[in-house]
């Protein structure tokens, strides 16, 4: 087990910039030949810091010493960090979006035709639908209906107009005589031209500055964005949200020792107030032994219980839990266990009937302190950050959508669209299928856990 320290919050700090800087060369070079030497470099030193992160994460712990306890002002603030595990990851995912879409605009739009156009000396001009030669409707999921159209335009140049067929998408059928704007060379007719219904759009290919209509769109996903993190970020993963509804909720009390690791199914109340409705699901357990019998203590699914218990062996402390008036056998509750050294852990028990007396627990009576005694300093650590049996299939996924950016950003996909749409659905499918095979792995570790 390690500690999440300097060395590990460094290299993550070094990634995140690395994928801001490459935003921003997007942002100020949107239209650019490739390769693109300054996204690589990005790329680079992202790469790099995600690569340390990850041998630094593997290491083994120097040291499992508790750290220096937190004074009693800043216990009230303290945060349980793996409830936000799956928030800060869909942020994460969110965030990424924005500079990959960016990407995709960018290499989309940068084709030999328009290197050619802006070598020549571009113009842009309001040209004159001489002919219509197809036209094909295209609808899209939000029920908006557009036109892909092949026309003839003329095209003026130093030696004269040259009539030249052009693909276009309106949101009507364009006809003969119909006004289309063109980027064309002012001096190479013969270079043709890019048509659309927008100047702003093709304003932008001619400057390589980024369109209003992409600019509407990140800052439609940047406030989204900052609304999930506000929701991801919510104040419900802090202790003074959680004692606040022991005390309110007349918390049972019992004192306990941690004897073992394993996994259980954790069925949290359906359609509780505490959240959305789930189903039973795996979950890793501590296993607790108390005076009248063991109770099991559900924590969250990105911890690895094994190299937790060994830390915590033995180790005695009380349980706090929420019990429910019309609560059912085999219902999960809340539940906060406090060591005796003041760490913390969050998760659920099984709801179960009021402890005796002689469990050390007042039957019946509720926390009237403002945090339970002792009080609680820190949360339960060092994590286990890397779980190389449950990471490893999906770390080669995140490896080769990785790859594929790497692609794109060196030009693998200029002047060839098989090749570019190849790379940026691998962009895509990377991450997801990552996901899918880390999730898939944890599930067949919990299950062994399960029979052993």
């Amino acid at each position: 087990m390690r500690e999440r320290d300097r060395a590990v919050a460094s290299a993550s700090a070094v990634a995140w910039a690395g994928v801001a800087a490459f935003l921003v060369c997007v942002l100020v070079r949107k239209v650019a030949p490739y390769p693109r030497w300054d996204l690589l470099a990005c790329l680079s030193v992202s790469g790099g810091a995600v690569t340390l992160w990850c041998w630094l994460a593997r290491k083994p712990a120097g040291s499992t010493e508790p750290r220096r306890a937190r004074s009693p002002e800043r216990a009230g603030r303290a945060r349980w960090w793996p409830a936000r595990r799956s928030g800060m990851v869909g942020l994460a995912l969110w965030v990424l979006f924005m500079p990959l879409a960016m990407l995709g605009f960018s290499a989309v739009d940068t084709t030999p035709k328009l290197a050619e156009i802006t070598h020549s000396g571009p113009a842009l001009s309001r040209l004159t639908v001489k002919a219509v030669h197809s036209t094909s409707r295209s609808q899209e999921n939000h029920g908006g209906v557009h036109y892909n159209s092949s026309v003839s335009v003329a095209v003026p140049g130093t030696h004269g107009t040259r009539l030249t067929t052009e693909e276009v998408t309106t949101s009507k059928p364009p006809r003969e005589g119909d006004g289309v704007w063109a980027l064309h060379s002012s001096r190479n007719a013969a270079a043709g031209a890019i048509l659309s219904p927008s100047q702003d759009e093709l304003r932008s290919l001619r400057d390589g500055t980024v369109s209003g209509q992409e600019i509407l769109l990140l800052a439609l996903s940047g406030g989204a964005c900052a609304g999930y993190a506000a929701l991801a970020l919510r104040e419900g993963t802090s202790l003074r949200h959680f004692n606040a509804d022991l005390i309110a909720r007349q918390s049972h009390m019992l004192r306990v020792r941690i004897t073992g690791a394993g996994s259980g199914l954790h069925f949290p109340r359906p359609g509780h107030t505490d959240g959305p409705k789930r189903h039973r699901r795996l979950h890793p357990t501590l296993r607790l032994t108390a005076s009248n019998g063991d109770r099991h203590l559900y924590i969250d699914r990105c911890l690895d219980p094994v190299p937790l218990e060994k830390v915590l062996e033995s180790q005695s402390g009380w349980l706090y839990w929420r019990p429910r008036p019309d609560g059912q056998p085999g219902w999960s509750e809340p539940a906060l266990l406090v060591l005796d050294d003041g760490r913390f852990v969050v998760g659920a028990t099984p709801d179960g009937p009021i402890p005796d007396r002689l469990a050390g627990a007042p039957a019946g009576e509720p926390v009237t302190q403002p945090l339970p005694s002792p009080a609680p300093t820190r949360a339960v650590g060092p994590y286990v950050l890397w779980q190389p049996h449950v990471h490893k299939p999906g770390l080669i996924a995140f490896g080769v959508g990785f790859l594929s950016v790497c692609l794109i950003a060196a030009g693998i996909g200029y002047g060839n669209g098989t090749a570019l749409g190849v790379c940026l659905a691998t962009t895509v499918l990377g991450p997801t299928v990552g996901l899918l095979l880390i999730a898939r792995r944890r599930n067949a570790y919990l299950r062994s856990l399960r029979r052993a």
